[in-house]
């Protein structure tokens, strides 16, 4: 029996499946774990880790385990795609008026943003597990902790049965139920509550992500989206809808996400295609729906452009 619990984490929907003996009991557990990396990895909580190192900015701060792994982690992930993912955009997000968590989000007026600030700058001691950030700049985790958390809780299941997790739509799977290939994830229609295409997965992550879900009206009528170009400060200009990462590694194909709605569909996609394990599929915002070569190989069925 394939056991699942569904709880809200991270501001988002989280859906956990294990298939293994007292899937129950294991699974009761995960609620308080989320809140506890939560109260390390979040912004939206002003006394978490993280938000107590960006108060502290320009100062050598040791951290934990977790999050010291976390801002590693997503100094790798800037170094992979030259920049477009960059861990240092929260003043800019702030700046657009994602100042909280997204269902407490009002209109507002914008204030003046700024490119963000060099991840090079950000300083790691891993002998005294220290981070130093750079003066009057702010880190958010955001979407690299959800892939991490997802990574990071699959491999903890996956001492016991076959699990999927799905955090918000950054879902890592490890193993198959008995008797199938692995387990079955639909790929949605970010437009209407129809699929694109259904793929079979194991021992792997898939990660959506667009400018369609987290979209707000400005108190002047700006429209703003929470996915913001490092090298403007600006919510990005994009031909991308959704695009959505297979890869081993959770927080890499959430990194491969951002940089291909940076780059946009056609260059975004040429360069995930000289990317190590990655596939890819973008739907653009004039609806046409278009995937690397090596992605068509997960579909159980075909998607119709």
């Amino acid at each position: 029996m394939i056991a699942s619990t569904t709880f809200r984490a991270m501001g988002c929907q989280v859906e956990i499946k294990l298939y293994a003996v007292g899937a129950d009991a294991i699974l009761s557990e995960m609620p308080a774990r989320f809140d506890a990396l939560e109260n390390q990895l979040s912004r939206f909580r002003p006394q978490s880790e993280l938000m107590q190192l960006n108060a502290r900015a320009g100062e050598w701060v040791t951290v934990s385990a977790v999050l010291f792994e976390n801002i590693h982690m997503a100094k790798h992930m800037a170094r992979l795609t030259d920049g477009l993912f960059n861990p240092l955009v929260l003043p800019a997000l702030i700046a657009s008026g994602y100042d909280r968590s997204f269902e407490q989000i009002c209109s507002r007026p914008v204030t003046a943003s700024q490119p963000a600030n060099d991840w090079r700058s950000i300083e790691l001691n891993i002998k005294k597990s220290q981070v130093r950030l750079p003066a009057n700049s702010a880190i958010d985790l955001g979407g690299s902790a959800k892939g991490w958390t997802a990574q990071h809780i699959a491999d903890h299941l996956a001492d016991h049965g076959a699990c999927l997790v799905n955090i918000g739509g950054d879902i890592v799977v490890n193993g198959a139920p008995e008797g199938l290939p692995g387990w079955q994830i639909n790929i949605a229609d970010p437009d209407i509550d129809l699929d694109l295409a259904a793929v079979w997965l194991r021992d792997t992550a898939i990660v959506t992500s667009g400018i369609d879900y987290r979209r707000w009206t400005t108190a002047d009528g700006q429209q703003r989206h929470h996915i913001i170009n490092p090298r403007t400060g600006e919510p990005a200009m994009t031909d991308v809808l959704t695009a959505t990462i297979i890869h081993p590694h959770a927080p890499t194909a959430e990194a491969y996400a951002k940089a291909v709605l940076l780059k946009g569909c056609r260059t975004g996609l040429d360069w995930l295609n000289s990317r190590w394990q990655a596939a890819g599929l973008v739907v653009q915002q004039d609806r046409a729906v278009v995937a690397t070569t090596n992605f068509v190989s997960y579909f159980q069925e075909r998607f119709t452009q």
